[in-house]
């Protein structure tokens, strides 16, 4: 059977749900536009609750505020910028592993490739996203190395779309990742979670809070999790630690502070599953290579991570004006990897050639951001004005070494021991000792201005210099490579709020990111620069609980490294030439009827194209990253709330992913596909038992590839049952 056939239908018919999913509400406000605002009704309630409190009497799925977006306490339809919030409640509802997983559903972000290794294979509008953790970078690693957030550490996840280097500095223009973790300070909650599912998975997690003091000044939290699962498409094994402690002190209403702390150990043997076009996609005389099949080696493979956090957040308000922030964190992330991994076909048609790897890379990294904000008036206008300081500090220390390893049959896979010779000095290999210190000083403001309860206008800038300094001690002779740089980078954005709900917005936002490598002189590359056109219209029906959101945006990248054109007198050279041109549509809906019923729905159109170029990429698709050019999303879920099966539901979904190229000149396509989730649950009053499963259909694709040698398999079925007891 034709693969792309069940494609073909479901994309016929995904438009017309998704229109469904936007009108649904839209019918819904119509027919119950006298319901009472109950925000209107009890002004005096309203006005004693705090932006989280609002986002959560509002709805579980669809959340109002996203401080990540201004850093501060800003309501969604008053910024101008597209951001998704992934809620708690979604991410239990859909049953998330991992957080690109919990991402599934909205607009703008592709996740391709199973590796339990790394959260991040992922993209949004067209580029890499910026990593945080509680509005704090997170260290800045090879992908392989990423830090890893459980989802059950979660409270949400929020992406911000588009360049954010006015508030957070360097960073690439494509969007920001925000999550915010589960600390102390809140209610009580005791919770304790235990799963079990397809792979041998079991794991078992708790989240166990409450108060020190009987006053409630001082209270604690507890995140655990422990998780032991098989593999996929491997012989091994897999297991997780996460332990999340933090302590919260209140001494009044006006001052706060949560003292947090963060321990994750992965261990698991994996190598990147780097499969040839040729037998995957391709067709090949010796037929379809299996997705089961394993190209590392059961003796020589390993991958062992350890993580560690502490960091504190401190907020004083001097007056109904004056409030300041300090947030800190200091994180360490150190791996021990053994990698194989594929290159390519080997001559005889059926086998893959394989380099071996050694990786052992340690990055530490320290951030602190210090924020004044103040509310005032000048007349009619009323101002959020925050002016911050924030400095970052990462050093890193990468040694690695690769040689070509033994190949393997890919059909019939027999392993040949790696040999540790090939590591040796003078062997023929590719080490390097990479360490580099990095540092950022950032000084930027911010002022929201409203005027007439109808407009918003948003004035940001940022002022930052960076330094870094790297050496490789692999390289002989090798000297200290320096580095400084400095830009500006600025936003603005105008919001008109309409008295139906209605808010369109304009803005225009900057980003840069330095850059760590030279060029040909050994002089060092310049930062690369972003600008963003966007606009938007966002729509919240009052009395519903429901936002629509729809954003048309142009993203320019400058400075982009190309091949040097003298390849003569610079053979593997680049120059600062190139230029990427991101730009397309997205839309996002987020409802809930009071029958009970949720829906969720997105659909994303991208150009992503390289404007300028010395090579065969003119005009092309950048491939460094596997980019689909249409993303398409829809989710509901149902819950009883009468009768003897009060508390019974079930739900599901449906995510297309549009074909995406695999080859730098375009050549090579990789197909779309479309993957079913599902679930049945059973909340009880202090119970819930909920099965969930992930690619109900158990398709089989390929969900990226770099180059037709580097092609991967997307995640097969998986099934997970699990029981929360609350008390």
């Amino acid at each position: 059977m034709d693969p792309r056939r069940p494609t073909r239908m479901t994309i016929k018919r995904l438009p017309s749900v998704l229109l469904a999913t936007f009108l649904l509400p839209t019918l819904s406000y119509a027919t119950d536009n006298d319901t009472t605002d109950p925000q209107k009704a009890r002004p005096e309630q309203a006005a004693k609750l705090s932006a989280i409190d609002v986002q959560a009497a509002v709805s579980d799925m669809d959340a109002r505020t996203a401080e990540s977006a201004t850093k501060t306490r800003t309501p969604l339809i008053e910024t101008p910028q597209m951001v998704s919030v992934v809620t708690q409640e979604q991410i239990r509802m859909q049953g998330a592993q991992s957080v690109v997983q919990a991402l599934g559903y909205s607009a703008g972000v592709a996740g391709y490739g199973p590796n339990l290794r790394s959260d991040w294979y992922t993209v949004i509008r067209g580029f890499s996203p910026s990593l945080y953790l509680d509005g704090l970078q997170l260290p800045v690693t090879m992908n392989l190395a990423s830090w890893i957030v459980d989802p059950y550490q979660l409270e949400r996840v929020d992406v911000l779309h588009g360049p954010s280097s006015v508030l957070y500095g360097q960073g690439d223009p494509g969007g920001t990742v925000d999550m915010v973790s589960k600390v102390a300070g809140g209610p009580p909650v005791h919770e304790v979670q235990m799963q079990i599912g397809d792979r041998a998975r079991k794991q078992l997690a708790f989240d166990y809070g409450d108060y020190l003091s009987k006053d409630g000044q001082w209270s604690y939290r507890i995140v655990a999790v422990g998780r032991k699962q098989d593999i996929a498409n491997t012989p091994f094994g897999s297991s997780r630690v996460m332990v999340a402690p933090s302590i919260a002190w209140k001494p009044s209403a006006d001052t706060s502070l949560v003292v947090t702390a963060n321990y994750l150990r992965d261990r698991l043997n994996a190598s990147d599953s780097f499969l040839p076009a040729v037998g995957t996609i391709q067709p090949s005389p010796y037929g379809r290579i299996s997705p089961h099949t394993f190209i590392g080696d059961p003796d020589f493979t390993k991958y062992l991570k350890h993580e560690y956090a502490a960091g504190y957040r401190f907020e004083h308000r001097f007056d109904d004006a004056w409030t300041f922030r300090q947030n800190a964190r200091y994180s360490r992330t150190w791996l021990d990897n053994n990698m194989l991994y594929g290159i390519g076909m080997a001559e005889d048609g059926h086998s893959i050639d394989r380099y071996a790897g050694i990786a052992k890379p340690d990055y530490r990294r320290l951030t602190v951001d210090n924020q004044l904000e103040a509310r005032f008036n000048t007349g009619a206008f009323q101002h959020t004005v925050l002016m911050g300081v924030d400095y970052q500090s990462q050093r890193t220390s990468d040694p690695e070494n690769y040689a070509l390893g033994p190949a393997v049959d890919l059909y019939n896979p027999v392993y040949t021991p790696v040999d540790p010779a090939i590591f040796a000095p003078g062997a023929a290999n590719y080490p390097q000792d990479l360490q580099q210190r990095q540092k950022q000083l950032g000084v930027y403001a911010q002022d929201q201005i409203k005027y007439d309860d109808h407009w918003v206008l948003v004035l940001s800038g940022r002022q930052d210099w960076s330094r870094s300094e790297s050496i490789d001690y692999a390289v002989a002779n090798a000297s200290k490579a320096k580095q400084n740089d400095h830009a500006f980078t600025g936003r603005v954005g105008l919001v008109y709020l309409a008295d139906n709900g209605l808010a369109p917005y304009l803005s225009y936002s900057e980003s840069f990111n330095p850059q760590t490598v030279a060029n040909a002189y050994g002089a060092p590359f310049r930062p690369t620069t972003g600008t963003q056109y966007e606009a938007g219209l966002r729509f919240q029906p009052k009395g519903t609980q429901t936002t629509l959101t729809a954003a048309v945006f142009q993203i320019r990248q400058q400075n982009v490294t190309t091949p040097d054109p003298d390849q003569i007198n610079h053979p593997n050279g680049y120059v600062q030439t190139g230029e990427v041109r991101s730009r397309g549509v997205e839309l996002e809906a987020r409802t809930s009827f009071a029958n009970g019923i949720n829906m969720i729905g997105s659909y994303t159109y991208q150009d992503v194209r390289n404007t300028k170029a010395n090579d065969n990429t003119l005009n092309k698709w950048p491939v460094s990253i596997p980019i689909p050019r249409e993303l398409a999303s829809l989710w509901a879920d149902y819950t009883l709330s009468g009768g003897d099966l009060a508390g019974l539901g079930f739900g599901g979904g449906v995510r297309y992913v549009s074909s995406s190229f695999g080859a730098p000149d375009n050549s090579l396509r990789v197909p779309a596909y479309t993957l079913i989730d599902a679930t049945a649950f059973y909340q009880l009053p202090q119970w819930r038992l909920a099965l969930n499963l992930s690619n109900l259909a158990n398709k089989v694709y390929i969900a990226g590839c770099y180059d037709a040698t580097r092609c991967m398999y997307g995640s097969g079925r998986t099934a997970m049952l699990s029981a929360t007891y609350d008390w």
